[in-house]
């Protein structure tokens, strides 16, 4: 699995219950046809840019841009965007002060907020689209094919029981062999 879809899922998960949004947590680009219940939050991947780090094997600095796309409706007793805030807030403060899920990245470099208003509806809706850019670095090790199936051994060995020592060493003839094959 890449680290861009396991930094995802754990986004998803951090989030999913901890804000106003409730469940409404989503790892897509698109919104979900679950009907006009707001706020949602969609989390996805923008960027990935892998810049090589070292020789062989592989290795790469990745630097992964991950989208917090929050979405709120604008209701007549409350400040859209006071609302959208607050939970731009909240999602920041539930990522950037958890350890394992800042321990993912070896830095986090940026953070980028935009926020874009669409008023085209029966209610407006504000979206803010949170960008937050790590770091990381993955060493891509090469598999290679094991075609070992058998070995044979063979020892050729000084006779200990030789008294008069007429063999010095090893004289070429084996006193023990044999062949062994590997399970696959």
């Amino acid at each position: 699995m890449l680290e861009r879809t396991e930094i995802r899922a754990a986004t998803v998960a951090l989030l999913k219950g901890a804000t106003t949004a409730g469940d409404r947590v989503y790892a897509t680009r698109l919104m979900p046809q679950v009907g006009e219940t707001y706020p949602t939050i969609l989390v996805y991947t923008s960027d990935e840019d892998m810049t090589r780090r070292g020789g062989t094997p592989p290795q790469f600095a990745h630097d992964l841009t991950m989208v917090i796309d929050v979405r709120t409706k604008a209701s007549e007793d409350v400040d859209a965007e006071d609302a959208l805030d607050a939970l731009c807030g909240t999602i920041l403060e539930r990522l950037l002060t958890n350890a394992e899920w800042v321990g993912q990245f070896e830095e986090i470099s940026s953070v980028k907020t935009r926020i874009i208003p669409n008023d085209e509806g029966r209610h407006p809706l504000v979206f803010a689209l949170i960008g937050i850019t790590g770091k990381f670095y993955t060493i891509w090790h090469p598999v290679v094919p094991d075609a070992f199936e058998a070995t044979r051994v063979g020892i050729d060995c000084i006779d200990p029981a030789d008294p008069n020592l007429t063999s010095p060493g090893p004289d070429g003839r084996l006193e023990a062999e044999g062949a062994f094959t590997i399970p696959t």
